[in-house]
């Protein structure tokens, strides 16, 4: 019995150690999250996206570049990517503006038809690349939900 207690001690103490030492981009992107503003097409079929960061945090955020996939009413509508480097102060918002890659025929006629209609659930699935003293980069992925209206310019 005592020479299994030995062994035992020494791997709770790695699995204590390794588990304290994990960092990881869903502590690093805690709360921060991608809100929609408005989705505005044009006559000409273009789609324009208007999106803002939103940072609750004490820490501000260098966000390298970022993808997001946008869903109204449970629909992929399409994709918007900002591959600009994005600055977001601690505890404020930071808006974007983006063309939205429409995800197909269906995706425009659903625009179309929510642009007469009015406001629309949407669901962003965002995949962010955050930069952490310069060098450092930290990949996070997370979903925000919520209403936004899609109008015809």
């Amino acid at each position: 019995m005592k020479r299994l207690l030995l062994p035992l001690c020494l791997l709770a103490c790695v699995a204590i150690f390794q588990s304290g030492c994990k960092t990881g981009a869903s502590i690093i992107v805690t709360g921060l999250r991608v809100e929609l503003t408005g989705i505005e097409r044009t006559a000409d079929g273009a789609t324009t996206v208007n999106w803002r960061v939103v940072n609750p945090n004490v820490a501000p955020y260098l966000i390298g570049h970022s993808s997001h996939k946008i869903f109204l009413n449970g629909t992929l509508v399409g994709t918007v990517a900002e591959k600009n480097a994005m600055a977001v102060p601690a505890q404020t918002n930071v808006n974007a503006t983006g063309g939205l890659v429409v995800a197909g025929a269906e995706a425009e006629k659903l625009l179309a038809s929510l642009a007469r209609q009015g406001p629309a659930s949407y669901r962003v699935e965002s995949n962010v690349l955050v930069i952490i003293y310069g060098d450092t980069e930290e990949k996070g992925d997370f979903v925000t939900s919520g209403s936004v209206s899609v109008t015809t310019k």
